[in-house]
Protein backbone atom coordinates (compact mmCIF):
# COMPACT_ATOMS: atom_id res chain seq x y z
CA UNK A 1 0.00 0.00 0.00
CA UNK A 2 1.37 3.37 -0.98
CA UNK A 3 1.40 6.11 1.76
CA UNK A 4 0.29 9.56 0.69
CA UNK A 5 1.03 12.45 3.07
CA UNK A 6 -1.88 14.75 3.77
CA UNK A 7 -2.49 17.84 5.86
CA UNK A 8 -4.66 17.17 8.90
CA UNK A 9 -8.26 18.29 8.60
CA UNK A 10 -8.08 20.15 11.94
CA UNK A 11 -5.15 22.15 13.30
CA UNK A 12 -5.32 23.12 16.97
CA UNK A 13 -2.68 25.78 16.38
CA UNK A 14 -4.76 27.65 13.84
CA UNK A 15 -8.07 29.22 14.87
CA UNK A 16 -11.06 29.01 12.60
CA UNK A 17 -12.17 32.45 13.78
CA UNK A 18 -11.24 35.45 11.64
CA UNK A 19 -8.24 37.37 13.12
CA UNK A 20 -10.20 40.65 13.19
CA UNK A 21 -12.94 38.97 15.23
CA UNK A 22 -10.38 37.68 17.71
CA UNK A 23 -8.81 41.15 17.90
CA UNK A 24 -12.21 42.68 18.63
CA UNK A 25 -12.82 40.18 21.44
CA UNK A 26 -9.39 40.85 22.91
CA UNK A 27 -9.82 44.63 22.82
CA UNK A 28 -13.29 44.29 24.30
CA UNK A 29 -11.91 42.20 27.14
CA UNK A 30 -9.15 44.72 27.85
CA UNK A 31 -11.65 47.60 27.86
CA UNK A 32 -13.93 45.67 30.22
CA UNK A 33 -11.05 45.01 32.59
CA UNK A 34 -10.06 48.69 32.45
CA UNK A 35 -13.61 49.85 33.21
CA UNK A 36 -13.89 47.38 36.09
CA UNK A 37 -10.56 48.53 37.51
CA UNK A 38 -11.63 52.19 37.22
CA UNK A 39 -14.89 51.48 39.04
CA UNK A 40 -13.14 49.52 41.80
CA UNK A 41 -10.54 52.25 42.29
CA UNK A 42 -13.31 54.86 42.30
CA UNK A 43 -15.15 53.01 45.05
CA UNK A 44 -11.87 52.70 46.96
CA UNK A 45 -11.33 56.46 46.62
CA UNK A 46 -14.83 57.23 47.93
CA UNK A 47 -14.24 54.81 50.80
CA UNK A 48 -10.92 56.45 51.61
CA UNK A 49 -12.45 59.95 51.48
CA UNK A 50 -15.13 59.06 54.00
CA UNK A 51 -12.64 57.53 56.44
CA UNK A 52 -9.65 59.87 56.30
CA UNK A 53 -9.00 61.11 59.86
CA UNK A 54 -8.40 64.88 60.28
CA UNK A 55 -4.73 64.44 61.23
CA UNK A 56 -4.00 62.46 58.08
CA UNK A 57 -5.82 65.00 55.94
CA UNK A 58 -3.80 67.80 57.55
CA UNK A 59 -0.60 65.87 56.75
CA UNK A 60 -1.68 65.54 53.11
CA UNK A 61 -2.30 69.28 53.02
CA UNK A 62 1.14 70.07 54.43
CA UNK A 63 2.70 67.94 51.69
CA UNK A 64 0.71 69.82 49.06
CA UNK A 65 1.50 73.28 50.44
CA UNK A 66 5.22 72.69 49.81
CA UNK A 67 4.50 73.16 46.09
CA UNK A 68 3.37 76.74 46.56
CA UNK A 69 5.45 79.86 47.01
CA UNK A 70 3.97 82.80 48.85
CA UNK A 71 2.87 84.03 52.22
CA UNK A 72 0.05 84.25 54.72
CA UNK A 73 -2.38 87.11 54.17
CA UNK A 74 -4.12 88.69 57.17
CA UNK A 75 -6.44 90.65 54.84
CA UNK A 76 -7.65 87.52 53.06
CA UNK A 77 -7.76 85.62 56.35
CA UNK A 78 -10.12 88.25 57.78
CA UNK A 79 -12.50 87.83 54.84
CA UNK A 80 -12.39 84.06 55.14
CA UNK A 81 -13.24 84.24 58.83
CA UNK A 82 -16.18 86.52 58.04
CA UNK A 83 -17.61 83.83 55.76
CA UNK A 84 -16.93 81.05 58.28
CA UNK A 85 -18.80 82.98 60.96
CA UNK A 86 -21.95 82.74 58.82
CA UNK A 87 -21.84 78.95 58.48
CA UNK A 88 -24.82 76.98 59.79
CA UNK A 89 -24.25 75.54 63.27
CA UNK A 90 -24.33 71.97 61.95
CA UNK A 91 -22.01 72.56 58.98
CA UNK A 92 -19.29 69.95 58.45
CA UNK A 93 -16.92 72.84 57.78
CA UNK A 94 -16.87 73.66 61.49
CA UNK A 95 -14.66 70.58 61.90
CA UNK A 96 -11.85 72.28 59.98
CA UNK A 97 -9.24 74.82 61.02
CA UNK A 98 -9.15 76.92 57.86
CA UNK A 99 -6.14 78.88 56.69
CA UNK A 100 -5.55 81.03 53.61
CA UNK A 101 -2.31 81.35 51.65
CA UNK A 102 -1.44 83.83 48.90
CA UNK A 103 0.68 82.37 46.10
CA UNK A 104 2.71 84.77 43.96
CA UNK A 105 1.99 83.10 40.63
CA UNK A 106 -0.09 84.74 37.90
CA UNK A 107 -2.64 81.92 37.62
CA UNK A 108 -6.26 83.09 37.72
CA UNK A 109 -7.20 80.37 40.18
CA UNK A 110 -7.68 79.27 43.77
CA UNK A 111 -7.11 75.78 45.20
CA UNK A 112 -8.60 73.89 48.16
CA UNK A 113 -5.96 71.72 49.83
CA UNK A 114 -6.55 68.84 52.26
CA UNK A 115 -6.69 69.92 55.88
CA UNK A 116 -8.37 73.29 55.35
CA UNK A 117 -5.87 75.46 53.43
CA UNK A 118 -7.11 77.63 50.58
CA UNK A 119 -4.45 78.90 48.17
CA UNK A 120 -5.32 82.09 46.27
CA UNK A 121 -3.10 83.02 43.34
CA UNK A 122 -2.04 86.62 42.74
CA UNK A 123 -3.35 86.39 39.18
CA UNK A 124 -6.85 85.84 40.51
CA UNK A 125 -6.57 88.60 43.09
CA UNK A 126 -5.73 91.20 40.49
CA UNK A 127 -8.92 90.27 38.61
CA UNK A 128 -11.19 90.88 41.61
CA UNK A 129 -13.22 94.10 41.39
CA UNK A 130 -15.43 93.93 44.48
CA UNK A 131 -15.61 92.42 47.95
CA UNK A 132 -18.66 90.45 46.80
CA UNK A 133 -16.65 88.75 44.06
CA UNK A 134 -13.92 87.77 46.48
CA UNK A 135 -16.48 86.40 48.93
CA UNK A 136 -18.04 84.34 46.14
CA UNK A 137 -14.63 82.92 45.17
CA UNK A 138 -13.64 81.99 48.73
CA UNK A 139 -17.08 80.54 49.46
CA UNK A 140 -16.83 78.47 46.27
CA UNK A 141 -13.62 76.89 47.58
CA UNK A 142 -15.35 76.23 50.90
CA UNK A 143 -18.01 74.43 48.87
CA UNK A 144 -15.36 71.97 47.69
CA UNK A 145 -14.48 71.29 51.32
CA UNK A 146 -18.14 70.85 52.24
CA UNK A 147 -18.54 68.18 49.54
CA UNK A 148 -15.02 66.76 50.13
CA UNK A 149 -14.18 67.44 46.48
CA UNK A 150 -10.72 68.55 47.59
CA UNK A 151 -10.02 64.88 48.39
CA UNK A 152 -12.02 63.22 45.62
CA UNK A 153 -10.31 65.46 43.07
CA UNK A 154 -6.92 64.03 43.94
CA UNK A 155 -7.80 60.96 41.93
CA UNK A 156 -7.52 57.22 42.21
CA UNK A 157 -4.15 57.33 43.93
CA UNK A 158 -5.72 58.68 47.11
CA UNK A 159 -6.68 55.24 48.44
CA UNK A 160 -3.17 53.90 47.90
CA UNK A 161 -1.58 56.90 49.61
CA UNK A 162 -3.92 56.74 52.59
CA UNK A 163 -3.38 52.99 52.96
CA UNK A 164 0.40 53.45 52.88
CA UNK A 165 0.29 56.20 55.51
CA UNK A 166 -1.97 54.13 57.79
CA UNK A 167 0.15 50.99 57.42
CA UNK A 168 3.65 52.44 57.49
CA UNK A 169 3.16 55.84 59.12
CA UNK A 170 3.07 59.39 57.76
CA UNK A 171 6.82 59.86 58.21
CA UNK A 172 7.68 56.78 56.18
CA UNK A 173 9.70 57.47 53.01
CA UNK A 174 7.26 55.50 50.86
CA UNK A 175 4.28 57.44 52.23
CA UNK A 176 6.03 60.77 51.65
CA UNK A 177 6.88 59.79 48.07
CA UNK A 178 3.33 58.65 47.34
CA UNK A 179 1.84 61.81 48.83
CA UNK A 180 4.14 64.13 46.86
CA UNK A 181 3.43 62.20 43.66
CA UNK A 182 -0.30 62.33 44.29
CA UNK A 183 -0.33 66.04 45.13
CA UNK A 184 2.06 67.11 42.38
CA UNK A 185 -0.92 67.62 40.09
CA UNK A 186 -3.51 70.22 40.99
CA UNK A 187 -6.89 68.83 41.99
CA UNK A 188 -9.33 68.52 39.13
CA UNK A 189 -13.05 68.64 39.73
CA UNK A 190 -15.91 67.55 37.53
CA UNK A 191 -18.38 70.02 36.05
CA UNK A 192 -21.03 68.79 38.47
CA UNK A 193 -18.70 69.38 41.43
CA UNK A 194 -17.89 72.88 40.19
CA UNK A 195 -21.56 73.75 39.84
CA UNK A 196 -22.31 72.37 43.32
CA UNK A 197 -19.50 74.51 44.73
CA UNK A 198 -20.94 77.53 42.91
CA UNK A 199 -24.32 76.86 44.55
CA UNK A 200 -22.68 76.66 47.95
CA UNK A 201 -20.81 79.90 47.24
CA UNK A 202 -24.06 81.61 46.27
CA UNK A 203 -25.76 80.54 49.49
CA UNK A 204 -22.85 81.86 51.58
CA UNK A 205 -22.77 85.10 49.59
CA UNK A 206 -26.40 85.70 50.57
CA UNK A 207 -25.64 84.83 54.20
CA UNK A 208 -22.77 87.35 54.35
CA UNK A 209 -24.39 90.29 52.51
CA UNK A 210 -28.10 89.52 52.56
CA UNK A 211 -28.12 89.62 48.74
CA UNK A 212 -26.59 87.81 45.75
CA UNK A 213 -24.81 90.73 44.12
CA UNK A 214 -21.42 89.91 42.63
CA UNK A 215 -22.15 86.20 42.20
CA UNK A 216 -21.67 86.24 38.44
CA UNK A 217 -19.62 89.33 37.61
CA UNK A 218 -16.25 87.58 37.88
CA UNK A 219 -17.45 84.78 35.58
CA UNK A 220 -18.90 87.36 33.19
CA UNK A 221 -15.46 88.85 32.61
CA UNK A 222 -14.02 85.38 32.04
CA UNK A 223 -16.83 84.63 29.58
CA UNK A 224 -15.97 87.72 27.54
CA UNK A 225 -12.33 86.60 27.38
CA UNK A 226 -13.13 82.96 26.59
CA UNK A 227 -15.98 83.16 24.09
CA UNK A 228 -15.42 79.77 22.47
CA UNK A 229 -17.08 76.85 24.25
CA UNK A 230 -15.24 74.20 22.22
CA UNK A 231 -12.23 73.86 24.60
CA UNK A 232 -14.68 73.26 27.48
CA UNK A 233 -16.34 70.20 25.93
CA UNK A 234 -13.79 67.88 27.56
CA UNK A 235 -12.67 70.23 30.33
CA UNK A 236 -13.36 69.66 34.01
CA UNK A 237 -14.70 73.21 34.52
CA UNK A 238 -17.94 74.38 32.91
CA UNK A 239 -17.74 77.31 30.50
CA UNK A 240 -18.10 80.59 32.46
CA UNK A 241 -21.35 81.40 30.65
CA UNK A 242 -22.84 78.07 31.74
CA UNK A 243 -21.93 78.91 35.32
CA UNK A 244 -23.55 82.32 34.97
CA UNK A 245 -26.74 80.80 33.56
CA UNK A 246 -26.96 78.25 36.40
CA UNK A 247 -26.35 80.89 39.07
CA UNK A 248 -28.89 83.29 37.58
CA UNK A 249 -31.44 80.50 37.53
CA UNK A 250 -30.83 79.85 41.24
CA UNK A 251 -31.02 83.57 42.03
CA UNK A 252 -34.39 83.88 40.27
CA UNK A 253 -35.72 80.70 41.92
CA UNK A 254 -34.80 81.92 45.40
CA UNK A 255 -35.83 85.54 44.75
CA UNK A 256 -32.46 86.60 46.16
CA UNK A 257 -32.17 90.40 45.92
CA UNK A 258 -29.49 92.12 43.84
CA UNK A 259 -28.02 95.33 45.24
CA UNK A 260 -24.94 97.47 44.89
CA UNK A 261 -21.68 95.58 45.32
CA UNK A 262 -19.15 96.58 47.97
CA UNK A 263 -15.91 97.96 46.44
CA UNK A 264 -12.59 96.42 47.37
CA UNK A 265 -11.55 97.76 50.77
CA UNK A 266 -8.33 99.65 51.46
CA UNK A 267 -6.54 96.81 53.29
CA UNK A 268 -6.70 94.65 50.16
CA UNK A 269 -5.43 97.31 47.76
CA UNK A 270 -1.70 96.79 48.56
CA UNK A 271 -2.06 93.06 47.80
CA UNK A 272 -3.72 93.78 44.47
CA UNK A 273 -1.09 96.39 43.61
CA UNK A 274 1.72 93.97 44.50
CA UNK A 275 0.19 91.24 42.35
CA UNK A 276 0.29 93.47 39.27
CA UNK A 277 4.05 94.09 39.59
Amino acid sequence: MKFTARYPRDNVNVSKTHPLTELAWMLGGLVSIGVLLFVVLGLATDLAVERIPPRLETWLGSQALEQFSGQDSPALEQRLQTILAKLPADSILRNYQFHIFLDKRADVNAVALPGGTIVVFSGLLRQVESENELTMILAHELGHFAHRDHLRGLGRGLGVTVASALLFGKDNAASDLLAKSLLSVQSQYSKAQEQAADSFGLSMLERVYGNCSGATTFFARLARERKSRLPYLLASHPHPQNRIDSLNQEIRASSCPLEQVLPVQADLQPLIAASTN
